[in-house]
């Protein structure tokens, strides 16, 4: 297994339920497994005991907001001592299925304080390298998630949804490691822009000149990807 980034590579996934969150993470961590990466690729709310009582409030009824913000932080800080942190520190890629910024998209219109929800969460877990953030109307969100044979939860309501996306797309205008991409996209589409941005987050990172510099990244990447995204 290869630990290729000094400093470990964090990058999570947010989006409105339905925006094709997963199906991007799973493509990283494909691509990261076939180069022998290491990658651990994890959701939010976790499967552990905070997580679970997050998830059973969604088809049973939402918490009050105060137990939601606090069982969010719980989980979160459960996240980052068991999965996050052992990865980054040991120079492998961490793929967030959803992170603090959902926290914010969801519980800011409940009446939470999104910059102080930001703020106290990266007071303890690890700020991402890149967010991507699959952008999506809440209908056609919801018609996918119905396609695939799930039925919406209590979290899944269209014009709360509607107000969970617009905090998203604020927080895009304000956070700098931010990159908005259209999730109305093919897959293939919204693949390759979020390869070619993991590839430009890379090559930042690395000295010398550019043929030492491209010989790098199609180490860690592979030579057709690499050469893909350089023709753009």
């Amino acid at each position: 297994m290869i630990y290729p980034f000094p400093k470990g590579l964090l990058i999570a996934i947010e989006g409105v339920d339905g925006a094709g969150k997963t199906t991007l993470a799973a493509l990283l961590a494909q691509m990261f497994g076939e180069r022998g990466i290491a990658c651990a690729f994890s959701k939010e709310p976790t499967a552990n005991r905070w997580g679970m009582e997050l998830r059973r409030s969604a088809k049973t009824g939402r918490l009050s907001l105060e137990r939601e913000l606090e069982l969010l932080t719980l989980d979160r800080k459960d996240h980052v001592e068991r999965t996050i942190s052992p990865m980054l520190k040991a120079g492998g890629v961490v793929l967030l299925d959803r992170y603090y910024w959902s926290t914010a998209a969801y519980q800011g219109p409940r009446g939470a304080n999104v910059e102080d929800i930001i703020q106290s969460q990266e007071s303890f877990a690890p700020k991402p390298d890149i967010v991507f953030l699959l952008d999506l109307s809440p209908e056609a969100g919801l018609g996918r998630v119905r396609a695939r044979g799930d039925k919406p939860n209590e979290f899944e309501v269209s014009e709360e949804l509607e107000k969970s996306r617009a905090v998203f797309l604020e927080l895009i205008k304000t956070q700098t490691n931010g990159v908005l991409l259209d999730a109305g996209e093919s897959v293939d589409e919204v693949w390759h822009k979020a390869l070619s941005q993991v590839v430009n987050w890379q090559a930042r990172q690395l000295t010398g000149d550019k043929e030492a510099v491209q010989a790098n990244l199609k180490e860690i990447f592979g030579e057709a990807r690499v050469d893909s995204v350089l023709e753009d």
